[in-house]
């Protein structure tokens, strides 16, 4: 799997970044010429890539009536992608021209490799190797490299690459690295196995072909160990697949040789490097009638190994590097070296970060030293002392102009005019409010700057305290311009501390709503790109909580209202009598007021008297009037 290559004349260098974006420097001007993004590049990004040469006949008219026809070859690249798609993108228009897809499939490209004989080949993760078509954008043979097996490792082809060949055949001969590395013929849609060079490959292994005259040989290494590996894969007329016809018994020998796979066990030569290779380039020449081996390996270390060897037979003792280039600035500060290339003119192309810059530069090997050191970038210079000209007397001054102190008008207060280009200092005190999280002492953008780098350190290092001291701020323009400003590598592990929050208690949940709401109204974008992911997994999980919370809600008030009734009725209950106000208040305070009331109970009862005895005289007087 290839994910930066140089082009076949060292021209243009291309690198698939980690966000999904092809970007394609000038050696030559040391300029990033392109940066092209895939359409779907967070769902469906470029696995691999690889340089290839598309023919274009453009015709001219002539005298005549008649046209001639030109045909000129355009740099493109071959972009592998996880969706099975296969983008041809040409660096002279700086757009894609053909997209190759393969409709029976839609696994991921994990390698491609392409000859200028040949034509272009694809493995995908199915261990199918198709041979594209890319003048009908069809896939002209289709064939099955996966070669059952137990091993732990797994049977994934990593790596493919074509070995040329002189022989009268139409059979193609194929290298595919996975737990094993093996040569495979491919020959009218069947793939069979020539040779197993017997070496245990890991997932992420790199190829490399040489060949000189009728030679060929292969540089096999892996991202993960520190060796590399020099085999012999020449094609042999033992090699061809027996054509049709009578069989003589010479033929039937060869015939029963070659059914029986061949295995090479060890290789012819073996490399030692420092660290895991990263890119490796190989050129092969003839010196005095013997062939001398020139061979450039980058590690992760950053630091580029060359070997220069003379092949005469085979050696079984590992072989250190010649020499070992390094760069550096004028501080010591290390200057990782990202690639290199072995051209023809027979110096060393090297590229190598110089902060945000990716600088190339073409380097002779010293191979009189082990270790080459290369001191690049701007060195520190030593503060002077700064000497001003008077421009309409030229008298020159010889004090420092940075403690120069300017009295302002009205009675000012003295202070320093700082001068173009120093630094300013910012006081402590500055600084320290800088780190205050308070929103009210001082303006909203910085806190919310505070917050959102708070937010990054707490995510990347997954620390509680620190992620629940900025999630658990319940406001809605602070949670807004703090996600706002939140890089899209941070948004699936926010989304999953919400997720874990979500199931906590009601204030938690509560803030996880205003945040929820912050991000996606921000990241909506990146929310719908990456649906089907594991970012999509969280907000389904999300959706299931707030929607079972809020099934409950109605019940949860219910319940509420009910229990504040009871609380209220027995509060009610429990108030003592004697705080309560007497409806009926009777005083006795002293005896005249009963004497009082006797007086007036005993005239009351005499008048009641006095009238009953008249009424009964009344009565008798009628009776009498009536006989």
């Amino acid at each position: 799997m290839a994910e930066a290559a140089f082009s076949d004349d060292g021209k243009y260098y291309s690198a698939i970044t980690q966000d999904g974006r092809l970007r394609i420097w000038d050696t030559e001007t040391n300029v990033l010429k392109q940066e092209y993004t895939p359409d779907l590049h967070l769902t469906s990004p470029p696995s691999c890539l690889q340089w290839i040469s598309a023919t274009q006949s453009a015709s001219t008219p002539q005298k005549g009536g008649k046209r001639k026809s030109l045909s000129e070859e355009t740099h493109c690249i071959a972009l592998g992608t996880t969706s099975g798609k296969i983008l041809i993108y040409s660096v002279a228009q700086a757009k894609v021209e053909t997209v190759l897809s393969n409709e029976n499939t839609s696994s991921a490209i994990s390698t491609l490799d392409w000859h200028r004989s040949y034509g272009l080949y694809s493995c995908n993760k199915e261990n199918n190797v198709c041979e594209w078509n890319l003048h009908s954008s069809a896939i002209r043979y289709k064939y099955n490299v996966n070669v059952d097996s137990k091993n732990k490792h797994g049977n994934n082809v990593c790596a493919i690459k074509i070995v040329p060949h002189k022989q009268h055949t139409t059979a193609r001969f194929l290298v595919a690295a996975s737990y094993q590395v093996r040569l495979w013929r491919l020959h009218d849609g069947d793939a069979t196995v020539v040779k197993n060079l017997g070496h245990n490959a890991a997932p992420t292994a790199l190829l490399t072909i040489a060949t000189l005259n009728d030679v060929c040989w292969l540089i096999e290494g892996s991202q993960n160990e520190r060796l590399l590996s020099f085999w012999d894969v020449t094609i042999t007329e033992d090699s061809i697949p027996q054509q049709n016809g009578d069989e003589t018994p010479h033929k039937k020998q060869r015939r029963k040789s070659i059914s029986k796979t061949v295995t090479t066990s060890t290789p012819t030569y073996n490399f030692v490097l420092e660290d895991a290779p990263r890119i490796v380039d190989v050129e092969l020449k003839e010196e005095d009638g013997a062939t001398r081996l020139s061979l450039a390996a980058a590690t992760r270390s950053g630091v580029v190994h060359y070997y220069g060897l003379m092949l005469n037979g085979s050696s079984t003792k590992p072989i250190k590097p010649t020499v070992t280039i390094q760069v550096s600035s004028g501080e010591a500060r290390p200057l990782p070296l990202q690639c290199c290339r072995l051209p023809r003119t027979g110096d060393l192309l090297l590229g190598y970060w110089n902060g945000p810059v990716l600088t190339f530069e073409k380097v002779t090997p010293d191979l009189k030293s082990k270790t080459q050191f290369l001191i690049r970038g701007d060195s520190k210079e030593t503060k002077k002392k700064v000497k001003q000209t008077n421009e309409v007397n030229k008298v020159r001054t010889e004090h420092d102009a940075s403690q120069v102190t300017y009295v302002e008008p009205m009675g000012g207060v003295a202070r320093k005019r700082a001068t173009p280009g120093d630094k300013i200092e910012v006081p402590m005190e500055a600084r320290l409010a800088n780190l205050a999280l308070d929103v009210k002492g001082r303006g909203r953008s910085a806190v919310s700057q505070n917050l959102t780098k708070l937010l990054m350190q707490g995510l990347h290092s997954k620390d509680k305290g620190i992620i629940l001291t900025v999630l658990q701020k319940d406001d809605p323009l602070v949670a807004l311009r703090t996600v706002s400003n939140l890089p899209a590598d941070y948004v699936p592990q926010l989304l999953e501390q919400l997720a874990d929050m979500a199931t906590r208690k009601t204030s938690q949940c509560a803030s996880v709503c205003t945040w929820m709401s912050a991000l996606v109204r921000c990241h909506s974008a990146l929310l719908l790109a990456t649906m089907g992911s594991k970012s999509s997994d969280y907000l389904t999980q999300l959706q299931a909580i707030f929607t079972l919370r809020r099934s409950h809600l109605c019940q949860l008030l219910n319940l509420k209202g009910r229990l504040d009734l009871t609380i209220s009725q027995r509060s009610a209950a429990d108030i003592a009598l004697d705080e309560q106000e007497p409806v009926l208040n009777y005083n006795d305070s002293s005896s005249d007021e009963e004497m009082e009331a006797e007086a007036y109970q005993s005239d009351s009862g005499a008048s009641w008297g006095d009238d009953k005895f008249e009424s009964d005289a009344s009565a008798a007087a009628d009776e009498s009037d009536a006989d």
